[in-house]
């Protein structure tokens, strides 16, 4: 769940932070969007993908708490491994309220690679998260956190990926659309768990 920790579009932007992600908060060019359901919980997938600008997805949803609760499970990053395909080990940099530095170990194929995520916070309404990788390319998020009443919290998460270098763009963005959907009903589950044991 690296990727929530790592959230609605539909707020004012707020930044204080260096990771520009401005460029998610706008309307993406000949975007789709469509409904569908993670568990029992409704959806909004919306995505673009083009070679020269690269993977644009995005979902957002209603978690079943209230807006502190869904932040701090959205920032509790050691867990990551056992929700996140491929991932082996998480391991903290820096760790601030406002930044942390996390480097990820995972396991793509044959191949091991360690990733260094750079996460600026804004408490409890956005992270923004970037990655720069030789040999992947570039990685921007965020997700924002707002209140949706009645104990709710309407949460976004938004991703571009830019590769280093060519591959099927399409592929990479079937790929994001699966990663992003589990790693939603992953979330979504541990909202429900936390719910139950107030």
């Amino acid at each position: 769940m690296l990727v929530f920790g790592l959230a609605s579009l539909m707020a004012v932007p707020l930044r204080a932070g260096t990771i520009d992600t401005a460029f998610l908060e706008r309307p993406w060019p000949k975007e789709r969007i469509r409904e569908t359901e993670v568990g029992r919980h409704a959806v909004t997938w919306r995505e673009y993908a083009s070679k020269p600008e690269g993977i644009f997805a995005g979902v957002r949803f209603a978690a079943p708490l209230d807006r502190d609760k869904v932040w701090a499970l959205a920032n509790e990053y050691a867990d990551v491994g056992s929700s996140t395909p491929g991932v082996t080990a998480v391991r903290y940099v820096e760790r601030s309220e406002r930044r942390d530095v996390i480097e990820v170990d995972v396991k793509i194929l044959w191949k091991s690679l360690t990733l260094r995520f750079e996460v600026e916070k804004e408490p409890p309404v956005l992270v923004t998260f970037r990655l720069v990788n030789e040999a992947l390319g570039e990685y921007r998020g965020l997700s924002r956190f707002e209140e949706a009443g009645a104990g709710q919290t309407a949460v976004d998460l938004v991703t571009w990926l830019k590769p280093n270098r060519p591959v099927p763009i399409r592929l990479l963005l079937i790929v994001e659309r699966i990663a992003m959907l589990q790693a939603a009903r992953e979330f979504l589950k541990r909202c429900e768990k936390r719910a139950t044991t107030r």
